[in-house]
């Protein structure tokens, strides 16, 4: 693919690209600039790059991994005490044991795979439908369903583990 097709295949692509990323992240910056990263790593593959819906397919993916990544690299370095948000109880002993068990899901979450985290967020942080997280997957409604489920399972026995 020569640089002038490239260049107009990105132009076509750069929203779409952005909304992926969004759809992980939080912030719009972050999704800036993971359209970056990924443009870059599609330029180093151009050579193999025939058409726009191969582009098309690969920058999906590549949006996709970059996303996870950023999430996993925040994840290493967000300190649980920024994402934890303990509910107003007049008892100090029901504060402290809401504390705990916060403490206890983040605790269980981190567990998870780099996959199912970023599945739980997209469902239950997000709000996106099983739909919505098949597309942006390229894969089966019931799949998505299935994965979710096990990450669910995951932390529930985590969290059974961790109050024996």
């Amino acid at each position: 693919m020569e640089l002038q097709e490239f260049t107009e295949n990105a132009q076509r692509l750069r929203m779409q690209m952005h909304q992926q990323a969004m759809h992980y992240l939080d912030s719009s910056d972050d999704s800036d600039d993971v359209v970056q990263e990924a443009f870059i790593k599609l330029w180093l593959k151009r050579k193999d790059i025939d058409d726009f819906t191969k582009m098309r397919n690969l920058a999906s993916v590549v949006v996709r991994n970059i996303s996870l990544n950023m999430i996993r690299d925040r994840r290493n370095t967000d300190s649980i005490d920024n994402c934890i948000a303990i509910s107003p109880h007049p008892d100090a002993q029901q504060r402290m044991e809401e504390h705990e068990r916060q403490q206890q899901l983040q605790r269980a979450i981190q567990t998870l795979t780099d996959k199912q985290r970023a599945l739980i967020r997209m469902r239950n942080v997000e709000n996106l439908s099983y739909t919505e997280i098949a597309k942006m997957l390229g894969t089966s409604e019931s799949s998505v369903r299935a994965m979710i489920c096990k990450a669910k399972s995951a932390i529930i026995n985590q969290m059974k583990g961790a109050r024996k």
